[in-house]
């Protein structure tokens, strides 16, 4: 029979302490990771990168196609502004009847 300071029970507690403080160590990079503020700094920082990398390429687009660039400004233009343009264009019930 084996007694409690047996090599074999003393290389188990050893074990077990290891993996305690690994579990300890792993919820606490848990914890570091899902605090709010740490989630809305690495989004902030992730739309940055992104926006920067997408403006670069849309830069980089219209240099290379700067006429089918203006086209696509001139129709988002006219897109944003279609109330007014419609509104200019229509018929007034009023003034047809003068």
């Amino acid at each position: 029979m084996t007694t409690d300071e047996s090599p074999a029970v003393i290389a188990a507690q050893a074990r077990a302490a290891a993996a305690r403080a690994q579990l300890s160590s792993t919820f606490s990079a848990l914890q570091r990771r899902t605090n709010p503020q740490t989630l809305a700094s690495d989004l902030a920082a992730n739309l940055k990168v992104r926006g920067t990398d997408a403006m670069q390429g849309a830069v980089g687009t219209a240099r290379e196609n700067p006429v089918a660039a203006g086209i696509g400004v001139v129709l988002t233009g006219l897109f944003l502004a279609r109330g007014p343009i419609f509104r200019l264009f229509r018929r007034k019930p009023d003034r047809m009847k003068r």
